[in-house]
């Protein structure tokens, strides 16, 4: 089998294996992605047999995070398939082996994806990095508290302009979040317009505080993205929600983990519950340490620290602290911190805390302060993404 880049004459055989996997040609995500995206603006890695033919295939989509204060290059992988004839042959394994080693090569210290069954990558260690709080209830249980008279709610175009100035202001100490550029924007309302998403806006004293991006199909009030400067603005986004139950007897949405809006049901089974999201992974340890930025300037010590990565081959690293900068050097020492890469890529995302994964039995330490230095170097945050794509 060998494992490469997919050239644009191999591009029938992708869509032929997303067709038969994902969705059909033609469905309107897959003329936009196959016509505008694939091959143009992302690469694609492909297992070939002897004969040429395309049996495994995963596209690696080009995104941009805020992880730590710092934007990096963390791509998302998307389209992992199989095709069946090929599927128990154990290729996937060397594909992601390849394609994670050539991303290392290249500088990228993290990627993402969105596991339809996570038992597929937890053996190559992938981790669940980002939570949703979901809401699936009757419109009519939907019971909010009184808003700000002030507060009111419009329906407007999709239009970057508009909704880019909200999205980084309602974000902006929020770790994980794609940094979405005009040309990103571009292609999430590109998508969204051919999929019949509408905008609803919040203003008050027609300054925009709020917007939500919502589908209705088949009764269900489906909301694609909530995101208000504060709790009134929510509210009120969510009480124009439930003036369709005419249309619609069901919200679906899936909230930020800490989200509160359930403490106003009167309904206590419609509270929902924290499910998990979307998955990443780290390249590269001693780069993610090294790179890290707005380092309190107070913290001082050391620590070595191990992390294990069964695909691409763990490191022993001397992590030193000082004057607000990391350095982390090769060692062969004993580790006084243990853990493998999915906890370390947790971690690092701010999904948990150093304490929280050690109680999950994920990591192993030999000196409690050590473990809490590691804590305060990577403390636990809010993280969110809302990327479908």
């Amino acid at each position: 089998m060998k494992y490469t880049v997919v050239s644009r004459e191999q591009l029938p055989q992708v869509e032929e294996l997303w067709d038969y996997c994902f969705e059909k040609r033609q469905e309107p995500f897959f003329q936009y992605y196959f016509t505008q995206y694939c091959c143009q603006q992302n690469i694609v890695m492909g297992a070939f047999d002897e004969e040429e033919q395309l049996k495994s295939m995963v596209h690696v989509n080009p995104y941009r995070l805020r992880v730590r204060g710092a934007e990096q290059l963390v791509p998302y992988l998307v389209g992992v398939a199989t095709a069946p004839e090929a599927r128990g042959a154990h290729i996937v394994k060397p594909l992601l082996q390849t394609t994670l080693a050539s991303l290392r090569a290249q500088g990228v210290n993290f990627v993402t994806l969105m596991p339809i069954f996570a038992g597929i990558y937890l053996p190559y260690e992938f981790s669940y990095c980002y939570y949703r709080h979901a809401y699936k209830l009757p419109l009519a249980s939907l019971t909010l508290p009184r808003v700000d008279a002030r507060l009111t709610v419009k329906r407007v175009p999709l239009a970057a302009e508009l909704l880019a100035p909200l999205y980084a202001s309602c974000l902006r100490d929020v770790n994980g979040v794609p940094v979405r550029s005009d040309e990103q924007w571009q292609k999430l309302l590109t998508v969204h317009a051919q999929e019949g998403v509408l905008c609803a806006v919040c203003q008050r004293e027609g300054a925009n505080v709020g917007y939500m991006l919502y589908t209705i199909s088949a009764g269900v009030f489906h909301v694609h993205e909530l995101l208000a400067e504060d709790a009134q603005a929510k509210n009120r986004l969510l009480q124009f929600a439930a003036t369709h139950q005419s249309s619609a007897q069901e919200l679906s949405w899936l909230a930020e983990t800490w989200d509160k809006t359930y403490l106003h049901f009167n309904d206590q089974s419609a509270t929902g519950s924290v499910a998990p999201f979307m998955m990443a992974r780290c390249l590269n340890v001693k780069l993610a340490l090294e790179q890290l930025e707005n380092v309190n300037a107070a913290l001082k010590g050391s620590v070595v620290l191990q992390v294990t990565d069964k695909l691409l081959g763990g490191v022993t690293l001397e992590v030193q602290l000082a004057d607000g900068c990391v350095q982390a050097q090769t060692v062969q020492a004993l580790p006084e911190v243990s853990m493998g890469v999915g906890a370390f890529t947790q971690l690092y995302f701010g999904t948990f805390s150093a304490g929280e994964l050690r109680e999950a039995g994920l990591i192993e330490c030999r000196d409690v302060e050590k473990l809490q230095l590691l804590d305060e170097l990577l403390p636990k945050t809010r993280t969110y993404v809302n990327e479908y794509f």
